[in-house]
């Protein structure tokens, strides 16, 4: 008994620990300590789990305190999940509404999640399409053929300075959109921020770098304010990537608009952890546009599950 009172207690002291550390990352502090807070503030689900499961094993054996604590950690962690707002739920169009549909997936560099995601987002009827971590060694040609009926493609492979994006970031488009493609690059990154009028509508596009160490976590946390750069939030837009950050994290209110689709209950990456792993990669939209589908694709064999949304246009 001494020993899985020990054990409660340390589990216990573990995502207490874990959860203070996250909500330090409000205080928005630089370097490695606001590099170790930001990892933390993104898993309030899996804390709620985790804390939830110590809270019961004490309990069922009576250590009182140790279960206590858990279970306080628990209801923490689980008011911090539900209170996450800011998105939108489908709701019915009009049935004269024009409609834009969009998809968004990091194929991790795979062709054969490329070819699946393709197939998918002909099927979904996508008019714009956003691809990031391209395969090295795709070519436009190649576009062409997976993506039928979408003459706009944009691939850029590296700066203008000459470093190659070995995470590329692509955007391909039915016509109806501009011949030309914004693309803002950043200096030492593989980052890419790609801009581009379809139908009157803004989409932007962006991949910045997982914040993997604190020094990719700065490049991250500079790119994703940029995206807001020369978008009128007055007319309708469309923001969407894999973006590296999850609702919970402070960077994540950098980017405008509303999120689509609830993210408490969503995971897209891993891609086989399910509803269980992180939302890192989002739709937002605002200036009048109306969600009216939205959902979380399958496992296409990348590490993260693709996102499908179809936006109704306001009259005006």
């Amino acid at each position: 008994m001494r020993w899985a009172a020990i054990a409660c207690w340390l589990f216990a002291g573990g995502v207490a620990g874990a959860t203070l550390l996250g909500q330090l990352d409000r205080v928005g502090l630089q370097g490695w300590a606001g590099w170790v807070f930001d990892l933390f503030a993104h898993w309030p689900r899996q804390l709620f789990i985790v804390a939830f499961i110590v809270a019961f094993a004490a309990g069922s054996m009576r250590l009182l305190r140790p279960a206590g604590v858990a279970a306080a950690v628990a209801a923490l962690n689980a008011a911090i999940v539900l209170n996450t707002g800011g998105f939108a739920l489908p709701q019915p169009a009009a049935p004269e509404a024009k409609m834009v549909r969009v998809v968004s997936a990091n194929v991790h560099q795979s062709h054969d999640a490329l070819e699946r995601l393709a197939a998918m987002a002909h099927d979904y009827g996508a008019d714009v399409v956003s691809i990031y971590e391209a395969p090295d060694d795709l070519k436009d040609d190649a576009l062409a053929v997976l993506f039928p009926g979408m003459p706009l493609r944009v691939l850029p492979s590296e700066t203008p300075e000459g470093l190659w994006l070995f995470r590329r970031s692509l955007v391909v488009a039915r016509a109806g959109a501009a011949d030309q493609v914004g693309v803002t690059y950043f200096n030492d990154s593989n980052g890419v921020i790609l801009r581009l009028p379809y139908e009157g509508v803004q989409v932007v596009t962006s991949h910045p770098p997982s914040p993997g160490s604190p020094h990719l976590a700065f490049d991250r946390n500079r790119q994703l304010p940029r995206i807001e750069e020369g978008l009128s939030t007055e007319r309708p837009f469309i923001v969407m990537g894999d973006l590296n950050t999850t609702p919970w994290g402070r960077i994540f209110s950098a980017v405008p608009g509303m999120r689509a689709g609830d993210p408490r209950f969503e995971g897209t990456f891993p891609a086989f952890a399910g509803p269980l792993g992180l939302p890192i990669d989002h739709i937002k939209f605002g200036g009048g546009l109306s969600l009216a589908d939205y959902s979380v694709g399958p496992d296409i064999g990348s590490d993260h599950r693709p996102l499908f949304a179809t936006f109704a246009l306001p009259d005006n």
